[in-house]
């Protein structure tokens, strides 16, 4: 988990703390919408997931008007129109420090090293189980 957050932090040039924050959203969101299976499945690849998960907090839509209107036309496009979700979730990732031109890149970061950890298949179906997922995410090949 540790070579996640770092590896991610460099990346993106964002702190630490501030991707713990944003996975702690992520994990969030994933477990909401991916079903108990496919979740366990991604806690057993990485460890230390399970327990950023658990101190996963729902994401909150709170914010300026502005703000939130801004996330919600970015999210609605990004994720075929589910924006009230992906709304919560882009509002969820800004509270978390990641701002708004770094969440894809965050988000398919996070996808790209749970593949090269070994969970090249839970990376296929998952996008599969989540279809605004794979527009985000896009085609993330099997390591080499």
């Amino acid at each position: 988990m540790n070579e996640i957050v770092a590896i991610l932090a460099k990346k993106l040039g964002l702190p630490e703390s501030t991707i713990e924050s944003g996975l702690a959203v992520l994990l969030k969101l994933l477990k909401e919408k991916s079903g108990g299976g496919e979740f366990q499945n991604l806690i057993g690849l990485v460890p230390g997931l399970a327990d950023l998960s658990e101190k996963a907090a729902a994401p909150t839509a709170s914010g300026g008007a502005g703000v939130l209107g801004g996330v919600m036309g970015m999210a609605g496009g990004i994720l075929g129109g589910q924006a009230g979700d992906a709304a919560k979730a882009f509002a969820g990732f800004q509270q978390a420090g990641i701002p708004a031109d770094k969440i894809v890149p965050f988000v398919r970061g996070f996808f790209e090293q749970v593949r090269d950890s070994g969970g090249s298949d839970f990376v296929s179906r998952i996008s599969a189980a989540i279809p605004a997922l794979r527009s985000v995410i896009g085609e993330i090949p099997p390591s080499s």
